[in-house]
């Protein structure tokens, strides 16, 4: 890939990315929303929670199995969103990345179709952000996304971290968890966050937590709560 050995970083530097459209493929079953641009990131608010609703809501029929297919949030990174990837991660364009190459590679690209990277991917990271936590059953269905969305360490890297990101109802049992202890997570979000996600991976090392409802994971935090709370 030209981008390892440097010689495509040129191409990252423009206002738009040049590619020839005649060679895309064509993914079937998968239309080009309308009424779908982000909003665009700026020094005081990076709007990741407000993008992945409009990421969610404009690709909210397609299955799991089809957001993992790497080729499609390569795409997108590469077009209809690359105008707000620049923004989101300026340091090729303010050279403020020491080396562009990996920079462009960990943020427009996914090595691999393993969770964590694609909660790491630009556009990827939000989409999947919004599917393993959007409720319908709420008053606000993202009433959920929103907490992990609080920490972004929590939302882009603790939560792919184990085979926790593939499971919605580990992760909504966790957020719903979050949000009726308010007080239990005043301080330390981030360490409590990985805590949690690590304590359950350990559950998970005797149970098939894929099997287990979201009141299976709210229940064993609950039996752990003051542990938790003496993360510091």
């Amino acid at each position: 890939m030209g981008v390892k050995d440097s010689s495509l970083v040129k191409y990252y530097e423009g206002d738009t990315f040049l590619y020839d459209a005649e060679k895309v493929m064509q993914m079937p079953h998968i239309a080009k929303p309308i009424n779908s641009e982000f909003l665009i990131p700026t020094k005081t608010a990076l709007y990741d929670f407000e993008n992945s609703k409009i990421i969610y809501e404009a690709y909210k029929t397609i299955t799991p199995l089809q957001a993992s297919d790497v080729r499609l949030w390569t795409y997108l990174a590469h077009t209809d969103y690359y105008a707000y990837m620049c923004k989101r991660w300026p340091g090729v364009q303010d050279k403020s990345a020491t080396d562009r190459s990996k920079y462009i590679l960990d943020h427009w690209f996914i090595s691999s179709p393993a969770q964590s990277n694609f909660l790491r991917h630009g556009i990827a990271g939000l989409w999947w952000a919004a599917h393993l936590t959007y409720d319908e059953t709420r008053t606000d269905p993202y009433e959920l996304t929103k907490v992990i969305f609080r920490n972004l360490d929590f939302s882009f890297r603790t939560l792919g971290t184990y085979k926790l990101g593939r499971h919605r109802e580990a992760v909504i049992g966790i957020s719903e968890f979050i949000i009726q202890n308010p007080a239990t997570f005043k301080g330390n979000f981030q360490d409590k966050t990985r805590f949690i996600t690590k304590y359950l991976n350990q559950v998970g090392g005797t149970k098939p937590l894929s099997y287990f409802k979201r009141d299976f994971f709210k229940n064993t935090l609950y039996d752990v709560k003051a542990k938790i709370e003496m993360v510091s």
